[in-house]
């Protein structure tokens, strides 16, 4: 792909954001599928109560994602979650000895959530 190509598709995107996280997609799908098209400062004030474990990462990423377009808190409001996907990562894969000589798979999974944010 050539870089005028790139520059455009980033121009037709508000911003974007993606981070890599070390719990699987699975798990993932739980925290973010409720906040999925919400309100900026309605998600983040969600992600802040939700009482699933990992729900930190999630909660910077959007942060981090509207810090990175410059927003100030009082402007949340007027910015919403275009679209936010987990998909999954790279795959770690162990064994362990298991009985008569067999192995046992232990498969550790990442997800990659990618966010684009836009004015309501």
């Amino acid at each position: 792909m050539s870089d005028t190509l790139k520059n455009k598709n980033l121009l037709n995107k508000k911003f974007q954001a993606s981070t890599l996280l070390a719990y699987s997609p699975r798990k993932t799908r739980l925290i973010v599928d409720p906040i999925r098209g919400a309100v900026l400062q309605e998600a983040i004030d969600w992600l802040k109560f939700l009482k699933k474990g990992k729900n930190k990462k999630i909660h910077d990423l959007l942060k981090s994602a509207a810090s990175n377009l410059g927003l100030t808190e009082a402007e949340y409001a007027n910015y919403k979650i275009d679209t936010i996907l987990v998909e999954q990562a790279q795959t770690y894969i162990r064994y362990k000895p298991r009985a008569r000589g067999m192995v046992g798979k232990i498969r550790r999974r990442y997800s990659r959530v990618k966010v684009c944010l836009s004015e309501k």
